[in-house]
């Protein structure tokens, strides 16, 4: 991924050091500034305009950062910015999201600092004043805030997190998200009926209805010699362990016609529901197709439920990897465990634990023999996934907005579990009594986004930005 932007503000009041002595005071700030740039530079390309003394010199300073198309602006109130400074600079970068950084240029007043070095902490001032003003005379301005030391590892981690989150938001604007046919009908899961406009609302994103007579279709343009390519090398890369080879033919038929439409439509993501008449219309489980998309870096969810697919749109933007749709199925309380994936398109066949080969397996439903039309058994993807820290987040509908869910634990380190999906094994930070106690007091959509490492503070930061609230499961 290239690298995310932040936008820097930095400066004092110009009196300073025009009228009151302090000559030297813009060059010792300079340096602090660089000081913080070369601390976020490893990760991020910092936009910095130059050190600010005047209204008019921080108006040209956002107009810089939001030329730039930064991912999130940064102040620092070096020395003491007057709020006309403030004002300007935030009206001038628009949409985008801020943050307050109240820091100071030195560690402790009782270091060998002179009158001029003492200038370098006068920003504490300003950075107290502003989040008042804010609130007076823009009421309505969503930002951040950050306090700590200059490079201090705690102040430069929550930094990051928050230019992560603010990327993530920015980039889910215009992503096209797909429903191949609709929401979750043949089996009703009213906790994952999405409420389309808030979505579009808080997210951006643009939402396309996709239907089965078009995958019909696709399916019979795709040629037979395409169909057995793709078989056979289904055989050479898995174990086929149920499934005829007919079976087999079916699924990749309907991958490739699959992986068209997507195409065809520009999506970003896909939710497909296979509940009702998909299987029966087009003789096949669209599992194969789900993980092969998940594995071209499209977001894939089941049960037409757009929520926790937005939550892997989030995922992906901030990891950089696809999540897997994972829902809670077994618990083992001995171990602190539960069990849980989801059976096709929850995860992409190269999400498999390293030194593991996938299987295709026919349905976790023992056989669907008396369902006219549908395969004999299907053909699902069985596979653990990857052991280490992970980090669940889901979107749920609350009665006034969405909310935002977040869990932490690890995805623990187990053989291949025979259950004919592919899953995970979590660990959650807290006792199973505690987390599932959280998960109906608060409730859930009860599908997440598992995605790799305790990112759980950008999400958090996520949910501030977009406007809604959130809450960990696992605190």
């Amino acid at each position: 991924m290239k690298k995310r932007k932040i936008g820097l503000l930095a400066g004092g009041i110009e009196v300073y050091w025009t009228d009151l002595g302090m000559k030297e005071l813009p060059e010792r700030l300079d340096k602090d500034v660089k000081r913080l740039i070369d601390a976020l530079s490893d990760e991020f390309e910092v936009i910095y305009p130059g050190l600010v003394g005047s209204k008019e010199e921080a108006a040209l300073a956002g107009k810089a950062v939001r030329d730039a198309d930064v991912d999130l602006a940064l102040m620092y109130h070096s020395s003491y910015l007057d709020d006309a400074m403030s004002l300007a600079f935030l009206d001038e970068i628009g949409n985008t999201f801020s943050i307050l950084f109240h820091s100071q240029g030195f560690g402790s007043f009782t270091e060998d600092l002179d009158l001029v070095d003492f200038g370098r902490g006068w920003g504490n001032n300003s950075s107290i004043q502003l989040p008042g003003t804010l609130r007076r005379l823009r009421p309505n301005l969503q930002y951040g805030y950050v306090f700590g030391g200059l490079t201090d590892p705690e102040s430069l981690h929550e930094i990051k997190e928050y230019a992560y989150a603010a990327s993530a938001v920015k980039n889910l604007k215009g992503k096209r998200f797909g429903y191949l046919p609709h929401r979750c009908t043949g089996v009703p899961m009213y906790d994952t009926f999405p409420d389309e406009p808030r979505l579009m609302s808080h997210t951006g994103i643009e939402i396309e209805y996709l239907y089965i007579i078009d995958l019909v279709s696709e399916m019979k343009k795709v040629t037979n010699t395409e169909a057995e390519k793709l078989t056979t090398q289904l055989y050479a890369d898995y174990d086929v362990v149920e499934p005829s080879r007919e079976e087999v033919v079916a699924a990749a038929r309907q991958a490739i016609a699959l992986e068209r439409m997507v195409e065809q439509n520009n999506l970003d993501a896909i939710s497909v529901d296979f509940s009702g008449r998909l299987i029966p219309l087009t003789g096949a489980m669209p599992c194969v197709g789900m993980a092969r998309l998940i594995d071209q870096g499209i977001v894939v969810s089941t049960e037409g439920d757009i929520q926790a697919a937005v939550a892997g749109l989030m995922v992906k933007e901030v990891t950089g990897l696809i999540g897997h749709f994972w829902e809670n199925l077994a618990f083992d309380t001995d171990k602190n465990w539960v069990l849980g994936g989801h059976e096709g398109g929850s995860a992409g066949f190269s999400m498999a634990k390293k030194g593991t080969k996938a299987r295709l397996r026919g349905t976790q439903y023992v056989d669907m023999k008396d369902i006219p039309g549908a395969p004999p058994l299907g053909v699902v993807p069985e596979f653990i996934t990857d052991p280490g820290p992970v980090t669940l987040v889901t979107l749920y509908r609350d009665k006034l907005d969405y909310e935002m869910r977040i869990a932490c634990g690890e995805s623990v380190d187990l053989p291949n579990q025979s259950v004919q999906y592919e899953h995970a094994v979590f660990k959650p930070n807290v006792p199973l009594k505690t987390y599932f106690e959280n998960i109906a007091h608060y409730g859930v959509d009860h599908h997440f986004a598992m995605a790799r490492g305790n990112v759980a503070g950008v999400f958090e930061k996520i949910a501030q930005i977009i406007g809604i609230k959130n809450q960990c499961l696992t605190r």
